[in-house]
């Protein structure tokens, strides 16, 4: 797993509400990218949508937050991030996607079985 390529899932949405399906994507694509011999996923990342995004009975964004969180509590990999949610207004899918690309390589997670005294190179964002 040395020199596999580490990558982070990102998934955005408005998870209005998180489902047992949202979380099963995450697994069956790390397990698809781990069967590849090329990659290691690092993390997954669920991005629920900011309140304005117009969604007809959307729920408010901080509850949306706060089930993704209880639905990740056994998640050792996956997690919540309210960035989105909590922009000023809805924004595009590429625009959270270079949020969370500089984000990540201003300090990249260390990968599974890495050295920790080793620096990693840099995760790619799916």
């Amino acid at each position: 797993m040395k020199n596999r390529i580490p990558v982070v899932l990102l998934a955005c949405g408005s998870f209005n509400p998180i489902t047992h399906m949202h979380l099963r994507l995450f697994e069956v694509a790390r397990d698809h990218l781990h069967q590849t011999g090329m990659y290691q996923v690092t993390q997954g990342i669920i991005s629920p949508v900011n309140d304005d995004y117009g969604k007809k009975d959307l729920v408010a964004s901080h509850h949306r937050v706060a089930m993704a969180r209880l639905a990740l509590q056994t998640s050792d990999w996956i997690r919540v991030d309210p960035w989105e949610s909590e922009q000023p207004q809805w924004m595009e899918t590429v625009k959270v996607l270079r949020h969370h690309h500089s984000q990540l390589l201003r300090s990249p997670p260390p990968m599974e079985g890495s050295d920790p005294s080793q620096a990693p190179s840099a995760p790619t964002a799916l």
